[in-house]
């Protein structure tokens, strides 16, 4: 499974809607399975999104599902995960990503608490030691992912690099496989040159490779999802 990132302009932006809509439709239009919406460029990200962003992110999000025919789902940065949630119940997603799911992470926006005893009724794309951040608890990969799997109920686990762009290592993506039942994702740094890693996980979300500056690369993106399905094991199954 690919899951394109739709980048959402700054939400005080006038462009938003026009940019959101224009680049979901081709990152449909692209090939992939999913396309998650994401307030990418309002940093530096609160902990909890404030309410104006909480609704720009809604409207963007409710433009989006009614352009495409994909599933999609909601990243409120920083770890506005019951906000997502909410919004995602109400505007038509089916998912959402949660960085601090059952982390507790140090990060540039503060202390991210886990989200997952909030979360009711929607599926989670669970981060596990979420780049841009330090886990306090659980202390390692295995453990986290172990803890995410068995006392929460995430649809799947995200490995990520260090930040944005940066692969995972892929020890650590093959170590979350073999601590979890649940589809694995690459949730940062897949590009050309980092497609092996689809060999041990079970798909990947992809933002960066897709863009030049700040816009959806219309044949970038089908070239990236081309070549990233010919190297996903085509039996295991979409989770969305």
């Amino acid at each position: 499974m690919l899951i394109g990132v739709l980048h959402l302009l700054p939400t005080d932006d006038p462009h938003l809607l026009d940019h959101a809509v224009r680049n979901a439709r081709r990152l449909e239009e692209a090939g992939v399975d999913a396309i998650i919406v994401e307030n990418f460029y309002d940093a530096p990200f609160k902990p909890r999104a404030d309410f104006r962003t909480a609704v720009a992110v809604a409207v963007a999000a409710r433009d989006v599902v009614k352009t495409v025919s994909v599933p999609v789902g909601v990243n409120l940065l920083r770890n506005a995960c019951r906000a997502a949630a909410v919004i995602s119940q109400y505007v038509g997603g089916r998912f959402i990503r949660c960085n601090a799911y059952t982390d507790i992470v140090l990060s540039e926006s503060g202390l991210l608490k886990p989200q997952a005893p909030y979360l009711r009724g929607v599926k989670v794309l669970a981060d596990v030691h979420v780049k841009h951040g330090l886990t306090l608890y659980p202390p390692t990969l295995a453990e986290a992912v172990e803890t995410a799997t068995t006392r929460a109920n995430p649809a799947a686990i995200v490995v990520t690099g260090g930040k944005t762009g940066e692969p995972p290592d892929p020890v650590e993506v093959a170590t979350a496989r073999a601590y979890t039942h649940l589809p694995v994702l690459v949730g940062s740094g897949i590009c050309f040159n980092t497609l092996t890693l689809l060999k041990i996980a079970d798909g990947a979300i992809v933002g960066t490779c897709l863009k030049e500056g700040r816009e959806v690369d219309l044949e970038k993106a089908r070239r990236l999802v081309r070549e990233a399905k010919s190297v996903l094991n085509p039996k295991r199954p979409l989770l969305l």
